[in-house]
């Protein structure tokens, strides 16, 4: 597994609902806030798409957009439409099919749009991973296998078919994995994902998600790097915006909390597969970070497993 997976796979997404949308005619809609991560494909276009504290923009035939957390926003034909109030929320695992505007003829828009879900303990990995809206035109050399992976999305929420929950799991990871590989540079700004696109740091970062318990110091990871420490610890904390002992303490954190709840691991156990020698100093870590102590973060988060 290298370091893109193990991200993704900590995130432990799962797909909730999908719609095919439809637009024809004048037509506008307005959904609330629901702050789960959603993205659109547009098959079809233009539209007009306002979401809040973003600037509106126009989606056209090619474009995909991952919201990191789907603000309250408005979809329409053109931005002079009074819009529609609606409902954010599909059946659960069940697709939809809507049309907007004028039913009787020929839609003008056509989308593929979802959400999903993530672990509540890691689910702001990704906010510090993406920004608010990231936008992919799929129709571009670097926009991978997107179309292909929201399309078996939404055939998978059509069909009741064995391992459903499995699959679609899956195809939300690839999903994720697509998306970030896919991310335009000058919307990554920071993290792994700008971390994994230097050529200098990115064998440190995948030492620190691929082997979190070896015993990493600031001189091992510039090691891994080919770099003196100082100008190691200079770069990564301009292209990542973290220390590299700090972002390792992080994914260790990350790591430990989906040890001691989703796997039901002691702290002693937890404490050494994420690199610490002692329950102790990874309790005193933990407390100091997390501001509950790994017995009171299980007692809090464990029954929800």
């Amino acid at each position: 597994m290298d370091a893109l997976a193990a991200f993704v796979t900590l995130l432990k997404p799962q797909a909730i609902g999908a719609k095919a949308i439809h637009g024809a005619g004048r037509w506008g809609v307005r959904y609330p806030a629901f702050n789960l991560p959603s993205f659109a494909l547009i098959l079809k276009g233009p539209c007009w798409l306002a979401a809040d504290q973003l600037p509106a923009t126009t989606l056209e035939a090619g474009d995909f957009v991952l919201f990191s957390a789907m603000p309250a926003f408005t979809l329409a034909s053109d931005p002079n439409v009074k819009p529609t109030a609606m409902d954010p929320q599909p059946a659960a695992n069940q697709a939809e099919d809507l049309f907007h505007g004028d039913a009787t003829v020929e839609p003008t828009v056509s989308m593929l749009g979802g959400y999903f879900s993530l672990d509540p303990i890691n689910a702001s990995l990704l906010l510090d991973c993406l920004p608010r809206m990231l936008r992919i035109r799929t129709t571009d050399r670097t926009g991978g296998g997107v179309p292909a992976v929201v399309g078996l999305i939404q055939q998978e929420l059509r069909e009741e078919r064995a391992g459903r929950t499995l699959i679609l799991s899956r195809l939300v990871e690839i999903l994720l994995v697509e998306a970030l590989r896919a991310a335009p540079v000058d919307l990554v700004t920071g993290g792994l994902m700008a971390g994994l696109r230097d050529p200098q740091l990115a064998a440190a970062l995948r030492g620190i998600h691929t082997r979190t318990a070896h015993p990493w110091t600031l001189a091992t990871l510039a090691r891994e790097c080919a770099m003196s420490r100082s100008s190691f610890a200079d770069r990564f904390v301009r292209v990542v915006g973290l220390t590299p002992l700090h972002y390792l303490l992080q994914w260790r954190l990350a790591v430990a909390k989906d040890l001691l709840t989703r796997q039901q691991k002691t702290v002693g156990e937890a404490a050494l597969a994420v690199g610490y020698e002692s329950a102790s100093g990874f309790s005193t870590a933990f407390s100091r970070e997390v501001g509950q102590s790994p017995k009171e973060f299980i007692g809090l988060h464990r029954t929800a497993a």
